[in-house]
């Protein structure tokens, strides 16, 4: 354990000032081209509001963008150890006050939606829900009657030698922004799913229409203390998807789909009727729902 974290945190960001490290252009994470020094946050900015109800703690974390794909990262992290990571993201204040759905609620919204999704076809997919936090979202699809496995180099993991390189669907569920080494989390994923078809479901936000030119980084999902070192762009995922020799289609700001061996038209099809089930799925637990007595 780290005895001081803040000191710990604020010996850190020096070194990286020292160094140039969050100063200097960077080469882009994803495509290479260069990629400038977009703004500059606080360590304690989170997702919620307010973004820093502990205040500010005086820890620069440099944000850089991609001048050809717009892909924005931090490499705050970069050179974090394992303890470093624990200490200072992925603690008991993290789940506690930063991200409070991470025990249950998002777990519970995560495995309905695979199911919508895989339309209930429970013999057809072995599924791993990659960096699957405490490992709920694929207990949940196991009692739905799925194969599902759970990784997750921070959290729980069951991955079973007789299903490794057998996922033939993997779900990862608001993990790009957390993975510092883009390329590195994608073959990853690739190393452990099947050789042949595959479907990756990834869920995260883009920046699109969010992070501009000359603009400031105030989008509530840049937010260093989540752990969000990676805000993608829609281009920047397509790019990291053809360079680990994957396609990918988005549906939504939140919803796209790395893939091998399915067509443009199929994967977008894939997609919208797993859309299109959720909200019917919602549309008729909210009917059933009692109206409360006035």
């Amino acid at each position: 354990m780290i005895a001081d974290p803040r000191s710990d945190l604020q010996r850190h960001a020096q070194r990286l000032l020292d160094e140039g490290v969050g100063t200097n252009a960077h080469p882009c994470k994803v495509c290479g081209e260069p990629a400038l020094v977009y703004d500059v946050l606080d360590f304690a900015m989170t997702c919620n509001v307010p973004r820093m109800r502990s205040g500010a703690m005086g820890v620069p974390v440099y944000y850089h963008r991609c001048v050809a794909c717009g892909f924005v990262f931090t490499s705050f992290c970069d050179g974090f150890t394992a303890t470093q990571w624990i200490t200072h993201i992925y603690n008991e204040a993290y789940y506690r006050e930063v991200d409070p759905d991470y025990s249950e609620r998002r777990p519970r919204g995560n495995a309905l939606a695979v199911d919508a999704l895989l339309a209930g076809r429970q013999r057809s997919w072995i599924g791993l829900d990659y960096g699957g936090g405490n490992g709920r979202t694929a207990a949940m699809l196991r009692e739905m009657g799925y194969r599902y496995e759970s990784y997750d180099p921070f959290g729980h993991s069951d991955v079973t030698t007789e299903a490794k390189e057998c996922y033939d669907f993997c779900s990862a569920f608001e993990v790009a922004e957390h993975a510092h080494d883009p390329s590195s989390f994608v073959q990853e994923i690739v190393g452990l799913c099947s050789r042949g078809q595959l479907a990756v479901l990834v869920g995260t936000h883009v920046n699109d229409g969010h992070i501009r030119e000359g603009g400031r980084l105030d989008w509530w999902y840049a937010s260093p203390r989540n752990g969000h070192v990676s805000l993608h762009s829609r281009l920047s995922l397509q790019k990291l998807a053809q360079a680990n020799g994957l396609d990918c289609v988005s549906l939504t700001e939140q919803t796209h789909l790395f893939s091998r061996g399915y067509t443009k038209c199929e994967a977008l099809l894939f997609l919208l009727s797993g859309k299109i089930r959720t909200r019917v799925r919602r549309a008729l637990r909210s009917r059933m729902i009692p109206a409360s007595s006035p």
